[in-house]
């Protein structure tokens, strides 16, 4: 053979294995993931009483717990055919998006940032600023960043108490309920979210000019407006990342999956996949690279029920990417298809840039502008005094949870005998973008992503790093890359 192979074998948590496979000039060939991870099958939850569905997952599962709880408490009550007060659509509206916002900054300071100081880049004009900005720990930006996370977990305790493992949701709705001291907090908390971080220091301008742009000419002729912008961190984010070349690493035409997220609050409708994604306010779809079509819950319904492995087959067999990328995009585009109005700011650059490290990173910050004024105003309909929960009637029969956590999109089901819990199988946004579409004989998402990328240093691979760390996997490794035939260790990297 005239090449010479090399694999990368990556462990997280004793989880994770990642397998990439180099040729003889360093460029990635193919990938792959296997994990461990816990997916609902293995014995767990069977005989448990049902409401351990609400308890157990959320515990294992603690970065995202809340998320989790959500989806629990969704497949309950679509099995007992439960009804929900306006207000309890609500305040898991606020809870879940104060859960995605605490993600946000952290994700960026603590594990996407500090790559972009990493010296792989220090022959590039901007690696001594984005050093000086975003080193671990040591940069200027890197602790009021994480500071940042603070406010929006603070809200997120305000209501559901502690993060992650609380017990705030509950089938028929949420415990607890609306008090105006509450409300005059989580108002505070959100402009404090905003007046310390989100406008002076990531965007360097109001949240409302920033939402002004259209397109990528716009977001270019903003960075040059004002210094402001040019120098926000977000603005060194942009201007970095076209220096890297981070708008071509990790490029894929991907197929892209979400369930949508965030109820409308509306009334009383009794839970069901068909009700919840006819109700979101970020609406759900597959976009196949092209065209955007309506989310099938049936298909993953009958996948989830018979086989223990769906997340190896994607959606209706192909490899789906899921995460803020998808949420955003999806969400541009069914805007472009309902009212027949422009694509998003996103979709547009989505549609000229395609899906790459840049568009994965900033799709995410992104995010936290979007939801920030739908959380003001989930707040602004809060009823004082109006119910939080109705009973639900208990019964037998199967359910399907659908929601969006910070990584992407996130199912629960669950199949209830005796009022015990005989099957219940999670399909969690890491498992789709590390193992979807492998059943069918093809390369997961992230493996695609990380298809001919050139590892430029196999000391220090830092490419492999930023692809994995743009997907936001729930799981961190080592990296580890050995010549295939001597089993030389020829490289190591954090992922």
């Amino acid at each position: 053979m005239d090449n010479v192979t090399a694999v990368g074998t990556a462990q997280a948590e004793k989880d994770l294995l990642a397998r990439v496979y180099l040729n003889r000039n360093g460029v990635v060939t193919r990938a792959a993931f296997s994990s461990a991870i816990y997916q609902g099958d293995k014995g767990i939850l069977a005989g448990q009483p049902a409401r351990a569905a609400l308890v157990i997952p959320s515990r294992i599962f603690g970065f995202c717990g809340g998320s989790h709880q959500l989806a629990a408490a969704m497949a309950l009550e679509h099995v007992w055919e439960a009804q929900l007060p306006p207000n309890a659509l609500v305040l898991r509206s606020v809870v879940q998006a104060a859960e995605i916002l605490q993600n946000t900054s952290r994700w960026f300071y603590t594990t996407f940032g500090p790559d972009l100081a990493n010296p792989a880049f220090s022959d590039k004009p901007l690696f001594t600023e984005a050093s000086r900005r975003f080193t671990a720990f040591k940069g200027d930006s890197f602790r009021p960043g994480i500071m940042a996370g603070m406010h929006p977990m603070s809200l997120y305790a305000l209501f559901a108490g502690q993060w992650p493992h609380s017990n705030f949701i509950i089938p028929g709705g949420v415990s607890g309920s609306v008090q105006p001291k509450e409300l005059t907090r989580a108002f505070s908390l959100l402009d404090q979210y905003c007046r310390e971080w989100l406008e002076p220091m990531w965007l360097g301008c109001s949240l409302e000019r920033y939402l002004e742009i259209e397109d990528w000419d716009g977001l270019m002729a903003w960075l040059d407006e004002k210094g402001e912008h040019f120098n926000s961190d977000f603005g060194l984010f942009v201007r970095v990342a076209m220096e890297y070349g981070l708008d071509e690493l990790g490029q894929v035409a991907p197929q892209l999956l979400s369930y949508g997220v965030f109820c409308n609050k509306s009334g009383y409708l009794p839970v069901a996949p068909d009700n919840y994604l006819q109700s979101v306010q970020l609406p759900g779809g597959y976009f196949d690279g092209e065209v955007l079509h309506p989310f099938n819950h049936r298909w993953l319904t009958e996948s989830l029920r018979d086989n223990k492995e769906a997340h190896r087959f994607g959606y209706q067999n192909e490899a789906v990417e899921v995460g803020p990328i998808a949420r955003m995009l999806i969400k541009g585009r069914h805007q472009q298809q309902q009212n027949g109005k422009h694509p998003s700011l996103f979709a547009n650059v989505f549609g000229q840039k395609g899906a790459s490290v840049f568009t994965r990173a900033w799709a995410r910050m992104h995010e936290a502008c979007v939801l920030l004024n739908r959380l003001r105003l989930w707040l602004s309909e809060l009823e004082i005094g109006a119910p939080c929960s109705l009973e639900v009637k208990e019964q037998n029969g199967w359910g399907l949870g659908l929601t969006e956590a910070p990584r992407g999109a996130l199912a629960h089901f669950v199949q209830l005998e005796g009022g015990r819990i005989k099957n219940y199988t999670i399909l969690p946004p890491t498992l789709l973008n590390l193992q979807g579409g492998e059943a069918m004989g093809n390369s997961s998402p992230m493996a695609n992503a990380l298809k001919e990328t050139e590892i430029k240093n196999l000391n220090n691979p830092i490419e492999v790093g930023l692809i994995a760390r743009s997907f936001d996997s729930c799981l961190s490794c080592n990296v580890k890359l050995f010549k295939n035939r001597s089993e030389k260790k020829i490289g190591q990297a954090r992922v």
